[in-house]
């Protein structure tokens, strides 16, 4: 059945869920060739061949635009598509615009008011007279704009796998792609080839994902007025809206506390750094673990709104999001929700040694996303 919904995808032009069914089918069934044989349809009908070959020496660009959701959520698509920029060779460039939760009202490129840019690349260099647009829904004139046929119509919800191939001048990414969804696409012989997922994700983040310096000088002087010495346990816990997208998330929480106790069995030392969202986690927390838990102050939620949905100065929310996260990253073990972004993206900060880093439940980060351009 997996094979005859592939060869549907692929007959409608949705490559992209062809090649996720292949994938699926394959692991259940390793043996059959019928799925290899519509994989290499797939490549040939995209001309993955003359991925990062072009028809003039003109440069090349990959416009990399906000997803428009939670901060670790346009982080993941940035580096998704910076995967994408690596294996074309085109130069990235990061803008989040007003679709971003995190930016303030007079903001023009909300990623930097946190990173420091990805390339040396200027607006103008994207806007030159003659240059080519992929998908063609943007121009010069508009790649400022928003959710332009976003979710629905042509050059909608268009994942990574579709621009690998693209010889126009400059392309732009503006749906969700997961190094996931590209994994299988790397050729042999590129550095990245042969690398685990996640020892993709962290040299991405190496290379291309550097704080501001004054951000940097924050975290260092959080770390060494109340961090710096003793040993901690990094928990993330999701509340608020988490629950909405998570029909098990009460049971996900639940197995916290006897996790957290394993771990400090064994490291009787540790402190207890907690990230939450949820002003009832850090009560629950700082009763059961009393005189051993530090949160930091920073807006949370009792409801099931998001924090990022009720209205906060973007700019502020995106910083307390960066300094939970880059602390947690310096601690010495890490516990989180694998439903998160959060808990998967502090995976990134690096590299967590054997025994380090836990997720409770699967990692959203394998996950596979059916519903990419399909019209």
């Amino acid at each position: 059945m997996s094979m005859d919904l592939a060869q549907a995808a692929f007959d409608r032009g949705n490559y992209q869920k062809a090649d996720m069914l292949c994938r699926l089918h394959i692991k259940a069934h390793p043996d059959d060739q019928a799925p290899i044989a519509l994989l290499r349809r797939i490549y040939e009908t995209l001309g993955l061949s003359r991925m990062g070959q072009y028809s003039s020496d003109a440069p090349r660009y990959l416009l990399i635009k906000a997803w428009g959701f939670g901060f670790w959520s346009d982080l993941d698509h940035v580096l998704g598509s910076l995967l994408v920029a690596e294996l074309t060779h085109r130069t990235p460039v990061v803008y989040w615009g007003k679709n971003s939760l995190f930016r303030d009202a007079n903001t023009v490129n909300a990623f930097e008011s946190f990173f420091q840019p990805v390339s040396e690349a200027k607006w103008a260099d994207l806007t030159r007279a003659g240059q080519r647009y992929y998908p063609p829904k943007w121009q010069a004139q508009n790649l400022q704009q928003e959710d332009v046929a976003k979710w629905t119509g042509p050059g909608s919800r268009l994942s990574g796998l579709y621009l690998l191939a693209r010889d126009e001048e400059v392309v732009v990414s503006d749906y969700h792609t997961k190094i996931n969804d590209l994994l299988h696409w790397i050729p042999e012989g590129h550095p990245l080839s042969g690398l685990s997922r996640i020892q993709i994700y962290r040299q991405l983040f190496q290379k291309y994902i550097h704080l501001r310096p004054e951000l940097t000088q924050l975290v260092d002087s959080i770390w060494q007025k109340y961090m710096g010495a003793h040993n901690w346990l990094a928990v993330h816990v999701r509340g608020t809206d988490k629950v909405l997208e998570m029909g098990n998330l009460d049971a996900i929480n639940g197995l916290y506390h006897d996790r957290i106790q394993r771990i400090l069995d064994v490291n009787p030392s540790l402190n207890l750094f907690l990230l939450t969202d949820s002003t009832a986690v850090v009560d629950e927390y700082q009763v059961r673990w009393k005189g051993r838990v530090l949160t930091l102050p920073c807006q949370r939620g009792q409801a099931q709104t998001g924090v990022h949905l009720e209205g906060h100065p973007g700019t502020e929310l995106g910083v307390q999001v960066i300094l939970d996260a880059w602390l947690a990253g310096r601690c010495d073990f890490f516990l989180g929700n694998g439903g998160s972004n959060v808990s998967t993206g502090i995976r990134h900060l690096k590299d967590w040694g054997k025994g380090t880093y836990f997720l409770l439940g699967p990692d959203f980060l394998e996950q596979i996303d059916l519903s990419l351009h399909d019209w």
